[in-house]
């Protein structure tokens, strides 16, 4: 394996020294027994191709995947189990724990162990790995856990993200001139801002909490009879509830984080990947102010976007990009962008309630605490009847005090 970083791996790499981490936990009732453990991850490492590489950069400075000589283990580190939420501290010291990206695999797992639960930390970097791609190394690690004699099989991945684009939209004349002109272009903003510097992180944050059953019902109720989706109504929620922090200048913007494999068929839904687009949207403010008429309004502009989407577009110009790598980590780190927040909503989970003998007892969103100019992004999913949440952000750009509030107001417009 030899192949460059996409532009979002190559951000998400982001240099290589700084954590750009996804992590995600499940607690689990039932006896695991430390050899199944490391069974299990054997076969999920020959099946992943990206859990043998590491990252390798040339004189440029632009990374490359390669395989690992020779393939190093996935690390597993044990705690004691003392507490309930026990996860919540192990998971902000992994988010925040830098890989060897040249060394070591890009993948680690933290323990927490008692005679009876256990929680299991997965730590990926971001550069290999997305919220979906993390919670299905869950379900493959559950599956084995539970089915120890279990075949995962293997695929092959892919040499290049050139070759999602279809030739005769590469070798098209007009397209060519498009992407040089974008790339000069590109080159010279990026020069003009290269005297930015860093922010630096220094109180990063991680909150969590969970919709009981009966709240998340509510909602998904309320939603339906509106009109809107559930996260539909999120994006007005937190619009509207960083537009009234008095301590915060908020843009009414935030990006959504669509997952590209709708559009690329050849990638599937249990393959490591991270390429997410971006779609920006503002809070709908034109004919009306009433949160529902919002809510819907946001989901047929989010709708319209997604519908006009050209994935080639996306990716040809995304690769153009790659020999301003370096500055573009440069200027992510220190820009603080026009949006307020991301939102990363993955839905409904594959995750089981039960792997045979285990019992799942509960699933925390996947989260990252990103080191780039703003760093606030809410992570959601669903998973046995309930809306798990978690918003991560640091000091500089919105105060620990000021985020509690915001979540508590924007969970009042959507139950009220």
């Amino acid at each position: 394996m030899k192949r460059k970083l996409s532009l979002i791996e190559g951000t998400m790499y982001a240099g290589g020294k700084t954590a750009v981490n996804v992590v995600s936990s499940v607690t689990v009732k039932g006896t695991i027994k430390e050899s199944d453990l490391h069974a299990a991850l054997l076969k999920i490492q020959n099946r992943h191709p990206l859990l043998s590489a590491n990252v390798w950069e040339d004189e440029a400075r632009i990374p490359y995947f390669v395989k690992q000589n020779p393939i190093q283990k996935i690390s597993v580190r044990i705690v004691n189990r003392q507490a309930s939420n026990d996860w919540e501290k192990e998971s902000i010291t992994e988010c925040l724990a830098p890989f060897d990206t040249s060394g070591g695999t890009l993948l680690r797992l933290v323990w927490i162990k008692s005679a009876e639960v256990s929680d299991l930390i997965f730590v990926a970097h971001h550069c290999i790995c997305d919220g979906r791609s993390i919670l299905n190394l869950i379900d493959e690690t559950l599956t084995l856990l539970g089915q120890p004699e279990k075949e995962l099989g293997t695929y092959e991945s892919f040499a290049s993200i050139q070759n999602f684009i279809p030739t005769e939209i590469k070798d098209n004349k007009a397209n060519k001139l498009k992407v040089r002109l974008f790339s000069k272009v590109a080159k010279v903003v990026l020069l003009l801002v290269a005297f930015k510097k860093e922010i630096k992180r220094e109180k990063p944050f991680f909150m969590h909490w969970r919709l009981s059953k009966d709240e998340s019902l509510l909602i998904a109720e309320k939603c339906k009879s509106k009109g809107a989706s559930v996260h539909d109504a999120l994006s007005v929620a937190f619009l509207r509830g960083f537009k009234d922090i008095e301590t915060f200048k908020s843009n009414s913007r935030l990006y959504c984080a669509v997952d590209m494999r709708k559009f690329l068929p050849d990638v599937k839904n249990d393959m490591l990947f991270a390429f997410p687009a971006m779609v920006g949207l503002d809070l709908p403010k034109k004919k009306t102010t009433d949160f529902w008429s919002q809510a819907k309004a946001f989901k047929d502009e989010l709708s319209k976007k997604i519908e006009e989407m050209n994935v080639n577009t996306v990716l040809l110009y995304s690769e153009c990009l790659l020999p301003s790598l370096p500055r573009m980590t440069q200027y992510a780190k220190a820009d603080k962008g026009t949006h307020d927040f991301t939102l990363s909503n993955m839905g409904k989970v594959s995750i089981k309630e039960r792997y045979n003998d285990l019992e799942v007892e509960s699933l925390q969103s996947p989260s990252t605490i990103f080191p780039f100019g703003n760093p606030s992004t809410l992570f959601t999913t669903y998973f046995k009847g309930q809306i798990d949440f978690i918003f991560t952000s640091d000091e500089y750009f919105i105060q620990h005090i000021d985020a509690q509030t915001l979540k508590e107001n924007a969970m009042l417009m959507m139950l009220n």
